[in-house]
């Protein structure tokens, strides 16, 4: 029976009792399991607990026919948080950042050790934090070098960042780019590591203006990817 560890990407009730639950786990990528008896039982082998986004767990699972869910026989968390699920701000960053995965590992959900170690680490350090409001803007431009489009800054003296290109140039691009303050905190953002997030203070609208664009960028880059459902409220929360 394959043992694995692995994230909690999207969990949705399916029937009366039962939760279809997708992973991406370390040893195989993206996968959905069915997870049976865990609503309106007394006593569920499994707690919804365990499946919320981003949850970083590990599970022993059957594989079935690719055209049927597989079953998860036994699951129990790698370690628990201390942070992400129990802050209003920090959870709906992560329902936020699980939606942005849901799409992405629908056209990369193969098995990436890379992303893999990527979304334990950074997860694991934003748990760690008092309070970092930039965060989710790191994550997800950080993200893209491990999914294929990375931003190219091709020169320091280049003035706007063409979202659709994912280069910066010289030239104003007709559509869908970057430019003036927000380009230049677009590049710092860049060139930082996660720590540096501490030091960092960005403007509310400012802020707001750079996810904008970031989201559009993956518009731009991921065929299947949709608009996230919960950015309504995330734009509430970060007011």
């Amino acid at each position: 029976m394959p043992n694995s560890k692995g994230f909690v990407v999207k969990s949705i009730k399916n029937g009366e009792t039962s939760m279809i639950v997708s992973c991406y786990l370390e040893d195989i990528g993206l996968k959905s399991f069915i997870v049976k008896g865990i609503y309106g039982t007394k006593n569920p082998k499994f707690s919804k607990a365990h499946f919320l986004p981003l949850n970083f767990i590990n599970i022993n699972y059957n594989l079935s026919r690719p055209d049927r869910l597989s079953y998860i026989k036994e699951v129990k968390p790698v370690f628990i948080f201390n942070s992400i699920h129990s802050s209003i701000e920090k959870s709906t960053v992560i329902i936020f950042l699980s939606e942005i995965l849901n799409s992405v590992f629908r056209e990369e959900g193969d098995k990436n050790q890379n992303l893999f170690d990527f979304l334990d680490e950074s997860i694991s350090w934003y748990d760690n934090q008092e309070n970092c409001n930039n965060f989710h803007i790191k994550f997800l431009i950080e993200l893209t070098r491990h999914i294929g489009f990375y931003p190219n800054i091709r020169s320091q003296e280049d003035r706007f960042f063409n979202l659709e290109s994912g280069s910066s140039s010289t030239i104003k691009p007709i559509s869908n780019f970057i430019e003036l303050d927000d380009y230049e905190l677009f590049k710092q953002m860049l060139g930082m590591k996660f720590e540096d997030l501490n030091y960092m203070v960005i403007k509310k609208d400012s802020r707001l203006r750079l996810l904008n664009h970031i989201i559009d960028y993956y518009s731009l880059h991921l065929q299947m990817f949709k608009f996230p459902k919960s950015i309504d409220i995330f734009s509430e929360i970060f007011k």
